[in-house]
């Protein structure tokens, strides 16, 4: 027979679900506002998105995209920053024509607010099947702990591949939770099915070490009986040469003009076809990744972990380790301390970690086989962790008997640890919101007088910190790559030429004939060779102690410069 349709929730459940559903959008879009630049690991994507709504796809149009010039560090998929553009398209269009948008600093900060909007919705509905499958309380703690973190929602609205996937590993990961409550199996069956085709196609165009996490949790369905092997391999064989069915066209098509470019890192067609595969062997195998530095084998676990979770290590650490010596034989002594097993909590941990463990210890130990490490590389298993101290903090704040007396003092404990989050957050977000000099170098050009047509060169360091394609306000794009409404607003005049050329010795006649202003953070030695300051950057140079007991301070000074030829 089928499920009964769900009873509409009372007034007071459904003001503490929109209150709930409204947090990610909120805190999303609050660091969005706050920190509106970008860093150069983002720029790949964000500028591809700003060729598709100025250039679009024609064959005029292709020849100005950025990374025929600026091919970057190693090839990404397009499919992404594509997808976005077109999303982007109608809001940018409308926003234009009606005035709300008037520089093209606004269309980034709309295309950060989508990619925040697409987290926040998959967010949700992770949430959502955590309060179908384990109550109410597993839902308010996994909003609370994860969102008053600070990498996830800071992070949450950047072009970084990692965040563009985020979204699509979040649902997936709802997916597998929500199957275990399906209505009917087949239902069940459709769930897993989306999940371990959306990883797959996810792991194969975006982000390769997705494999990681996606192979260990099909594994752990087969092995659970929530699935066969026929099936995970056929969804596997679906969502991989699926997606390469569609990208590989695009992505042959939009890198093959690049080719030729003295920094591009590949040489053969053939790599075009699968940019991420391509990477992965140059950075991985090759070993190219060890130039941007090599850390230890322990890195992952004794730095990034604590760094991301925070107060939430202590509830990952308890959960996991009471579970993990119950499993071995301590039984009878996790029942007298906490009635851990007893709980539903307690139960829950261990169905998480009974599917997802797995995934959890691959994604740490094959990453950490790798010389170069980065926080971002391990996301996908962030959210993992924050359910299992959603559950952890869920048991501590409802102790069943006979632990019910410390209830009190368990309760202060999970407060504690939130504050700690909070406290974190706070600091991190005021670090990270003054850490962006190169995005404010357009408001200081407005006060530097340069003049129609003058050239203006950006070197590496004002890119590296904010400096984008939007930002370049008085340049020349058109913004109808999509149509007849422009995505962009017009140009602001004067017209400015924005060189982004590399290798440029300031101090040769040709460059004083050929630049009329610099943006640099090195600005040594040039102001005797025939450059003068006409405007400046501010930003933090760091926190340190301040005279008196406890006390700290945050340093500020002079960033970048802007030098204008005389």
């Amino acid at each position: 027979m089928p499920a009964p349709p769900p009873s509409p929730l009372p007034p007071n459940r459904k003001s503490l679900t929109l209150l709930l559903s409204s947090l990610p959008f909120f805190i999303t879009f609050t660091h969005i506002f706050l920190s509106p630049y970008t860093k150069v690991e983002e720029s790949f994507t964000l500028h591809a998105v700003h060729d598709v709504l100025a250039y679009g796809f024609g064959k005029d149009g292709l020849k100005n995209w950025d990374h025929i010039t600026f091919p970057g560090a190693v090839p990404r998929s397009f499919l992404p920053p594509i997808l976005l553009g077109l999303i982007t398209y109608p809001f940018s269009a409308l926003f234009v024509a009606l005035g709300v948008i008037k520089t093209k600093i606004g269309v980034q900060i709309l295309i950060r607010l989508i990619l925040a909007s697409f987290f926040s919705l998959s967010f949700n509905h992770l949430a959502a099947s955590l309060q179908i499958v384990y109550g109410t309380p597993s839902r308010i703690w996994f909003t609370l702990l994860s969102l008053g973190s600070f990498h996830i929602p800071y992070y949450a609205g950047r072009t970084l591949p990692n965040f563009t996937a985020l979204p699509g590993v979040l649902w997936s990961i709802s997916q597998v939770i929500r199957s275990e409550s399906s209505h009917t199996a087949k239902e069940g069956q459709t769930q897993l099915r989306n999940a371990i085709i959306t990883l797959t196609a996810l792991a194969t165009i975006v982000r390769l070490e997705l494999a990681l996490f996606v192979l260990p949790v099909a594994l752990s369905l087969v092995v659970l009986q929530r699935a066969t092997i026929g099936q995970v391999f056929q969804w596997g064989l679906i969502g991989g040469f699926g997606s390469l069915a569609v990208t590989s066209p695009i992505d042959y098509t939009l890198w093959l003009p690049a080719l030729s470019h003295p920094d591009f890192p590949f040489n053969s067609p053939s790599q075009l076809l699968w940019p991420e595969l391509s990477s992965l062997i140059y950075n991985a195998l090759e070993g190219h990744s060890e130039e941007w530095g090599i850390m230890p084998f322990h890195y992952y676990f004794t730095n990034s972990i604590p760094k991301l979770l925070v107060g939430n290590s202590a509830l990952v650490g308890l959960a996991g380790g009471l579970w993990a010596f119950a499993r071995v034989g301590g039984q009878k002594l996790v029942r007298q301390v906490g009635c851990w097993d007893q709980s539903l909590a307690g139960r829950d941990v261990g169905r998480i970690l009974t599917v997802w463990g797995l995934s959890i210890s691959s994604v740490l130990v094959g990453l950490s086989a790798l010389g170069h490490k980065e926080w971002r590389f391990i996301l996908p298993i962030l959210p993992i962790l924050h359910i299992i101290s959603a559950l952890s903090a869920s048991n501590l704040w409802s102790l069943p008997p006979p632990s019910s007396y410390l209830r009190p003092l368990a309760r202060l404990a999970v407060l504690g640890l939130l504050a700690v989050n909070l406290l974190a957050t706070g600091v991190m977000t005021f670090l990270s919101v003054n850490n962006y000099p190169g995005g404010d170098v357009w408001q200081a050009l407005e006060t530097a007088g340069v003049a129609e047509g003058e050239k203006i060169w950006f070197p590496s360091y004002p890119l590296q910190t904010g400096a984008t394609l939007f930002t370049f306000t008085h340049d020349h794009a058109a913004g109808q790559g999509l149509g007849f409404w422009p995505a962009l607003p017009a140009a602001e005049e004067p017209r400015w030429v924005y060189d982004k050329s590399e290798g440029v010795d300031l101090s040769s006649l040709q460059w004083k004939d050929g630049v009329d202003f610099v943006v640099t953070g090195d600005w040594a030695g040039l102001t005797e060779d025939g450059w003068e300051m006409v405007a400046e950057v501010g930003g933090l140079e760091g926190v340190g102690k301040a005279p008196g007991q406890y006390k700290v301070e945050a340093r500020w000074g002079r960033k970048l410069v802007i030098l204008k030829r005389y």
